[in-house]
């Protein structure tokens, strides 16, 4: 069986597309070894390195825009419009407190230190803080401080 480590990028809602990636990769039969992302990169990584894709592709095909938008938690005193509690709780829902280092596969989430202007790979530590500095957006979704 041929391996494949998984690097998967942003891209908000089309970042889904990387489900469709995963499903291909598994119809022909390679064995994803690793996997990494950024922003929902990182959110469909994880859930597939959690064993929750499933899970996960059934929630967001079953969205509907009127969902979508009840997702949706403006802020207007934070440092985010979005604070993203009612999309990360979902989310949380689907893989509890797992830690990063107890994965079946090793992922990687990447991110920004806005603070410090550099990278960050988060590759132990619970996912979901990972997931949410991931997917933060200065100024649209709250970051992570």
């Amino acid at each position: 069986m041929p391996t494949v480590a998984l690097v998967l990028g942003s891209g908000g809602a089309r970042g889904n597309a990387h489900i469709g990636v995963i499903q291909v990769l598994q119809e022909q039969g390679f064995d994803i070894v690793s996997i990494a992302g950024c922003s929902m990169g990182s959110v469909v990584g994880g859930m597939y390195a959690a064993g929750q894709l499933p899970a996960f592709t059934s929630w967001v095909t079953g969205l509907s825009r009127f969902d979508v938008f009840r997702l949706v938690d403006m802020s207007l005193l934070s440092m985010g419009a979005i604070r993203g509690e009612k999309a990360y709780a979902v989310l949380e829902n689907l893989v509890g407190d797992q830690l990063i280092e107890n994965l079946p596969i090793p992922y990687t989430a990447v991110a920004t230190d806005l603070v410090k202007q550099q990278e960050v790979w988060f590759q132990s530590g619970p996912m979901m803080d990972a997931i949410r500095a991931s997917v933060a957006v200065p100024g649209m979704i709250m970051p992570v401080t």
